[in-house]
């Protein structure tokens, strides 16, 4: 579980250095590094509360479906590391926020 948020907050400080990886002038790196992924992280954690959430209501599994979430969220952080693009890394980063939403 502590793993999970260990990705965070790492791309905000480190905006700059990763536009140059990928290439970015500094519009590109504030406009889908600093805004898009934050976006996407957001609109797809919100929804996926709202069902996990619902889940739980529903069914009496609430440690299973808390197991699933965690597995996809370290999984998505781990998969964080092999990113090579900002596609990847946008992917990466919705998945780890359907797993924090």
């Amino acid at each position: 579980l502590a793993l999970l948020h260990a990705d965070y907050n790492l791309l905000a400080p480190n905006l700059t250095l990763v536009a140059e990886e990928f290439g970015m002038d500094d519009n590109e790196r504030d406009t889908k590094l600093g805004g898009d992924i934050a976006l996407s992280f957001f609109l797809c954690g919100a929804p996926a509360a709202l069902l996990v959430g619902w889940l739980s209501d529903r069914y009496n599994h609430r440690a299973a479906i808390f197991a699933a979430i965690i597995f996809i969220g370290e999984l998505s952080c781990f998969a964080t590391y092999f990113v090579k693009d900002y596609a990847g890394l946008l992917v990466t980063r919705s998945i780890t926020g359907i797993s924090i939403g």
